[in-house]
């Protein structure tokens, strides 16, 4: 999976209705709360089999440092 197709898949997961990019914030979206986090927890352990701990999701701010936080090499 590319960067590209993987945050296209994290938006459809997140079930956002804004485009998202690298930059965006995930605090900063409307949409954002528990629930979300978790999803991004369970959709990150699916795909890339990594685990996210609460205290990784605060230290993730954007979407580059959750690519960042699975690995480059991860994606095609």
């Amino acid at each position: 999976m590319t960067q590209s197709e993987f945050i296209n898949k994290l938006q459809d997961e997140l079930e956002l209705d804004s485009p998202i990019n690298n930059s965006t914030i995930f605090k900063n979206l409307e949409e954002w709360d528990s629930l979300s986090a978790m999803i991004l927890i369970g959709f990150v352990s699916e795909k890339f089999n990594v685990i996210i701990t609460g205290n990784d999701i605060e230290k993730l701010t954007d979407v580059q440092s959750l690519i960042y936080f699975i690995g480059v090499e991860k994606f095609d």
